[in-house]
Formats: structure tokens, sequence, C-alpha cells
């Protein structure tokens, strides 16, 4: 029995690792994914009860099906296109990034039957790892700065002056794209806010005021990341949360209105016109485009995808039944714009930028179907469980999913893998767990 409660902290401590390790660069996050898959694989051999119960727990989980299931049908799509690869196609790689998907519904299957205060200490690990990770890339913003004389780096590969904090810039330092680095920081500002909400009451004046200065520097890292697609996403939270709050707080709706309603506008019009002024710029039209436009020019992040997906879905015409496989979509795209002239995306190898297109042109017309099966039966299980932080996370990257191809990079289907199943193997909403008063050691 003793060796059974050790290995089972191991392998808490093992997960807790794995989602430590998710804002920083993905070969932190592998290291630490390698250990689970050993201390698990050890729990396997030794633990008869462990085996049966993640069984169980998998086999009553149908999104942890779908995600194997979804695994499968890249490894069947590779194999359907075997002939088709070239010394150019990238197979092998396509598929390593795809094993979460086969790996995370049996490695966090145990959170099924965690103690409470393990799975709030679980969404506080992540929460303070992107605490870390983002004073770690301020701080190396700043030493940039001051060794170099200078608050901006010229990047001589793609001619692109950065800010130091700010953008693609400040999420180098932690080796993760601003985007995907933006999302990862959006889910910790939904746990920060739910976490705040559920005892607020409770805390004292200290307490209160860490929360909400909390709050606020998550805010401001996402500002700082410059994502047009989260910052529209956290306005659409926004918006979601006080509705929400204002309906359950309808009896007091004259007091609440004087702070919350201020406050909200104060930040919609703060985030609306930072965004219109860095974005439109000098910008002739944000949805007009030309394929023969150079790089540069009249190119935006709304035309520039609007051009990616009318390319993609011509490529989709003629592959959308089986599609054209894993690893291949990137030669398949070029060949379409070579054909409509678009040598600004042939000479950067764009992907199509919206996972759906993506995963229509690379597996085929099953493929997307149980990519949104996926989505339909986690958003159902998290409205049944009136579980709004599963919910807003689901919302969040299923609308991130419409301009970024996140579950073709690492640090997008990792962070969907884990935190996917992590929260359709809660037996409770998110919100219960982040209740002090629920989790007593």
């Amino acid at each position: 029995m003793q060796t059974d409660s050790r290995l089972s902290r191991l392998l808490f401590a093992a997960q807790l690792l794995v989602i430590a390790s998710l804002p920083f660069h993905f070969l932190i996050s592998s290291y630490a994914i390698g250990l689970l898959i050993i201390v698990f694989m050890v729990a396997l051999v030794r633990l008869p009860e462990f085996r049966r119960s993640i069984l169980k727990a998998f086999k009553s989980n149908k999104v942890a099906i779908l995600m194997v299931l979804f695994f499968l049908t890249y490894v069947v799509s590779a194999a359907i296109h075997y002939n088709s690869y070239t010394e150019d196609s990238v197979e092998p790689a396509a598929l390593e990034k795809k094993l979460s998907l086969l790996l995370f519904p049996f490695l966090l299957a145990s959170f099924s039957i965690s103690r409470p205060f393990q799975i709030q200490l679980a969404l506080k690990v992540y929460i303070g790892s992107i605490i870390l990770s983002s004073l770690f890339a301020l701080c190396d913003g700043l030493y940039q700065t001051v060794s170099s004389g200078s608050l901006y780096y010229f990047d001589e590969n793609t001619g692109v002056i950065f800010n130091n904090f700010m953008y693609h810039r400040l999420g180098s330092y932690v080796g993760m794209h601003a985007v995907y680095f933006a999302e990862y920081v959006l889910l910790a500002l939904i746990i920060v806010v739910s976490y705040t909400y559920y005892n607020f009451k409770n805390w004292n004046t200290r307490k209160r005021l860490l929360a909400i200065a909390l709050g606020l520097y998550l805010i401001g890292i996402i500002f700082l990341l410059k994502s047009a697609a989260i910052l529209i996403i956290l306005l659409i939270i926004i918006v979601l949360f006080t509705a929400y709050y204002l309906h359950r707080a309808r009896k007091q709706i004259s007091r609440t209105l004087k702070w919350t309603i201020p406050i909200i506008a104060i930040i919609l019009v703060s985030l609306l016109a930072y965004r219109a002024i860095d974005k439109i710029g000098s910008k002739a039209s944000f949805f007009s485009y030309d394929f023969s436009e150079p790089g540069g020019g009249n190119w935006n992040a709304i035309n520039l995808r609007l051009a990616k997906w009318e390319v993609a879905k011509m490529a989709i015409k003629d592959h959308w039944l089986l599609g054209v496989g894993p690893g291949n979509i990137i030669n398949t795209l070029d060949i379409y714009y070579k054909k409509v002239g678009f040598d600004y995306a042939l000479r950067l190898h764009y992907n199509p930028h919206n996972q759906f297109l993506h995963t229509l042109l690379t597996l085929g017309i099953v493929g997307l179907l149980i990519l949104v099966f996926i989505y339909v039966l986690a958003i159902i299980k998290s409205l049944k469980k009136q579980d709004s932080v599963m919910f807003l996370f689901l919302i969040s990257f299923l609308l991130f999913s419409m301009s970024e191809s996140n579950l073709a990079v690492n640090k997008g289907i990792v962070f969907f893998s884990v935190f996917l199943t992590f929260f359709s193997y809660l037996p409770e909403k998110v919100s219960y767990y982040l209740n002090e008063q629920n989790n007593t050691e």
C-alpha cells in the first residue's frame, strides 16, 4: 500500500510538472511529458487497480474516445497517402505532433478520481507557470533593451523591427509564438476570474487586491502580445461574463451598474481603439486583396487570411473526400499558391490559418466531422455541468481555430489536448474545485 501511495503521488507530481511546463519552450514540455509517460507506465504495470480505474474512466468519457479516434484518423490518412510522400514531406513530424491526442486521454484520466484539493492545486500550478513565464519574458526584454541600448530589435530574416516588450519578440523569450502565448494567458485569466468570483466574499482586503492586480497583469500581458484574435476573444468573454454577472446580481442591479458598466465600457473602448489604431495604420483596406501584392503593401492580418482561405478552398474542392494526408498540406497549398500567383504566401509556405480548413484538406470530410463532434460533445458536457471555465476554454479555442491552424502546431495541440482532457475528466465543474470552501485536504 505504501508503494501504491508513493506511485500515486509521483504520478500526480509528474502531471503537475507537465502543466507547469506548458508556457515554456516545447523541449521543456517534451521532457516533462516523457517523464509522465514513464511514471504512468510503471503505475500501469505495478498497480492493477490503477489500470482498471484508468480504463473505466476512459470508456466513460466520449470526448477522450473521440480524441483517440481523431489521432487514429491521422494514422489511417498517412497510410492511405503513403505513396504520395516525397523527401519534402514531413509525415513523421506531422504524426508525432498529433500524439498528444492519443496520450493525454490516458495520462490524465486519473484526474477523474483525484481529490478536490489536488485539482485546485493543478489549476494554481498553471496560473503560477503563466506568471513565471511572463515575468521571465519581461525580464529578458528588459535585459535585451539595456544590453543593446535600444527598445527595438531588427530581425534580419524578416526585415521587421520588433519592440522588445511586444508581440513575437516577447513570446520568443520563452520559445513561444505570441498568439499561442496569448491563448495560454487567456485561459489563466479565465481561471483567475472564476477563482476570484467564487471566493471574493470570503477573502480579506489583501487577497482581493492581489486577485484584482493579477487579473489586470494578465490582461496587460495579453495586450503586449498584440494578438488581434485573442483580444477579440477577450472582448467576447468580457461581454459574456458581464452579462452572466449582471444576471446573477439583478437584485442589486442599480448598485452594480454604477461600477460595472463604466469599467466594462472603458475596457471595451480601450481594446477596440488600440487594435484599430495598431491594425489600420496605413493599410488601405482590411478586406480587399490582390494575390500579386508583394510582402508588406496592403497585406494585414485579415485580408491575408481571407486570401489563404480562398486558396485553401480551391485545394479542398479537389481533395475534400480523403484529404491530402498529414505532411502533404504545405506542398499542396504551394501548388495552388503558384497557380493563382500568390507569390508572397508561396515564399513563406503558409498553412491555411484556419484549423477547420486545415483538417478538411489534410484528412478529408471524416476528419473534419470527428473534430466537430469533439467540440460539440465537449460543449454539451460543459453546459450540462454548468462549467463556465470549460465552456469559455472551448469557445475561446474554437474562435482561435477560425484564424489559426492551432492543432498543426506543437504548442497548440498539446495545450488543447491537456486541458480538454483535464476538464472533461473532472466529475464536477471547475468552479467547484476553485471554491476554497470545497477544498480542504
